[in-house]
This record gives C-alpha cells, structure tokens and sequence, in this order.
C-alpha cells in the first residue's frame, strides 16, 4: 500500500468495471495531473455473498500473475483497464517502478492483494487493491476508514457492471452516508462543465467552501454558487450566503465565475439548476451523534434524486 500520507492529496477511486467508474478515475486524474504531492489508489471489492466467495479465483494465484496481467480474472480485468487509463493519460509513466504486495486486512478473514506503483521521479503512488469482503459497501469504508483520502469516488450509475463487484446506487449513497470524508458520486459524469457550489449563511457552509475552492482548482474547474431561499423576505440571506462565500473562495487563492440565488424548494431548485454542471457540491449535515438523521436531510435527497454527479464536501 502507498504511504500516502507523504502527500497532500490522496484519492480513492472506487472501480467495478462499469464505464461510470472510469469516468470516475478520468475525473481524479485531472485532480492529478501536474501535482506531484497526489497519490490515487484504485479498489476493486469482490463480495463473498451469493454463495460464491471466491468465484473460482484463486488469490495465491492472482497474486503471482498480477504484475503479468495475463490472466482475465474477476477484478484483474477492471483493474488492468484502470491502470491503462492512467498510462494513456501520461499520469503512469516508465520512471514508475512496480511491485506486488500482498497483505492482510484489519480484521479481515481475506488478505488484499496490491500493485503498488512508485515514482521514481516524484515520489508519487499509485495503488491497485484488489479485496474479497462481506459486502463492496463494507469493504469501500474498511478502505476509506483506515487510510486518510482526501476524495473518495464511487458510480452511482444504474448502469449494471455486472460481476461480484459491482456498485449499485444503494452502495454508493451507503458510502456518502457513513463516510466520515468527502464523497463524489459518479453519475452522467461530464467534465468541463464547472461545480454548482450550493451555499447557506452558516460558518459550517463557509468552511465546506474553502475546501471545496481548493480542489476547484487542482482540476481547473469554474465554480458557480448558488443559494436558496424559503421566501421573498428570505433572499438578502441568500444573497448574504453567496457573497460570504465568494470570499471564503478567494481567501482560499481561487475566484467565482457566477453567483446565484432562487426562491423555493432547496432540493428542486438545486437539481433543476445543477444539472447544467459537471458536479453538484454541497456539504454534509452537521455532525451529529445519531447518523440516521442524515437521511432526511436535504443533502441525502439530492445524492438520491439529482441526475448528475454530485459531491459531499466534509
């Protein structure tokens, strides 16, 4: 595994074959590209349910041939065309040295097995984690929980993967629920179309925002904020919302191309207007001791009903 906390910026990209997913990982390695202080690892989570825990893999053998990639076993073959992504990209390149890894997870009955890619240049890492767990939910947040990502990027297409691993909605909202990090949720992911940064007039909003200026622009993405109001009366908050964030932006070294207020339903108002964007970003309800009170908030209706990608700043 990647020491990744010799860098700055470390992403977990969630891989289950779909094409979602690799809009997924094409979408972290513009957060990458061009900063050395970035590691990204690549996950591939085989579920042991269905009554076919291993499916017919044997992990001894997958370990030996991983490096070789000649054998087209369940997760290698997501995983190869993953790292092939990163190759044609220029991300991966020959001062990359490889080296397989196998090593026992926290508790976990299976042992993970690794391609951990180095550079010799800058240092950087690429991981290739291949893992059998209870369920992909459950072997996504074991990942997620023990090592500290930055961004972790799930699909949550309905488009069927097929396969032990595949990423269903109810997972990839399962991991933005109980993650304690932020989370992008793949969906109809088309870049170059900016982040629709939704905002309140709270300093727990603010802070969401200085964060979310500061990945901006590791991808070079324009930022657009937008703000709801309840009522008519309620608009000079709104507006008072967008400018205050305006500043945390540019406190944080970036700028706002627009802002924007409406009157309504937060929920409609923000999928009608984010779904002209490549990523809908809000923030997490504020913490709290019992989780399940995420679930009625107007966060969680926007990770279930929006159309487009949507990202959960912590």
């Amino acid at each position: 595994m990647s020491d990744i906390q010799n860098h700055q910026f470390n992403i977990l990209v969630c891989i289950d074959g779909s094409e979602e997913s690799y809009r997924g990982l094409h979408y972290a390695i513009k957060f990458s590209l061009d900063h050395a202080d970035t590691d990204i690892s690549l996950l591939y989570v085989r579920s042991e349910g269905a009554g076919e825990r291993s499916s017919g893999l044997n992990m001894d053998l997958a370990r030996d041939n991983m490096l070789e990639w000649d054998l087209e076993l369940p997760g290698l073959k997501s995983l190869k065309e993953a790292r092939d992504m990163l190759m044609e990209s220029g991300f991966l390149g020959e001062d990359w040295n490889g080296e397989d890894i196998t090593k026992k997870f926290r508790g976990s009955r299976s042992s993970d097995h690794v391609i951990n890619y180095v550079s010799a240049k800058t240092g950087q890492s690429i991981s290739l984690i291949l893992r059998e767990s209870s369920s992909v939910l459950t072997g996504i947040l074991d990942e997620a929980h023990f090592y500290p990502y930055d961004i972790v990027i799930v699909s949550a297409s309905t488009e069927s993967a097929g396969g032990l691993g595949h990423i269903d909605t109810y997972t990839a909202i399962g991991v933005a629920t109980e993650h304690d990090g932020t989370v992008i949720l793949v969906r109809e992911l088309e870049e170059g179309h900016g982040h629709f940064v939704c905002v309140e007039d709270t300093v727990h909003s603010r802070e969401m925002v200085r964060k979310e200026a500061v990945m901006a622009q590791r991808c070079d993405c324009p930022i657009t904020l937008f703000s709801v109001a309840e009522d008519v009366e309620s608009l000079d908050k709104a507006q008072h919302a967008v400018d205050a964030a305006e500043q945390a932006v540019l406190e944080a070294g970036n700028t706002v191309v627009e802002k924007l207020t409406d009157v309504g339903d937060p929920v409609r108002k923000i999928i009608e207007k984010g779904d002209d964007y490549s990523l809908i970003v809000i923030s997490a309800t504020e913490k709290s001791t019992l989780k399940r009170m995420f679930l009625g908030s107007v966060s969680h209706a926007i990770l279930k009903k929006a159309k487009n990608s949507v990202m959960i700043v912590r």
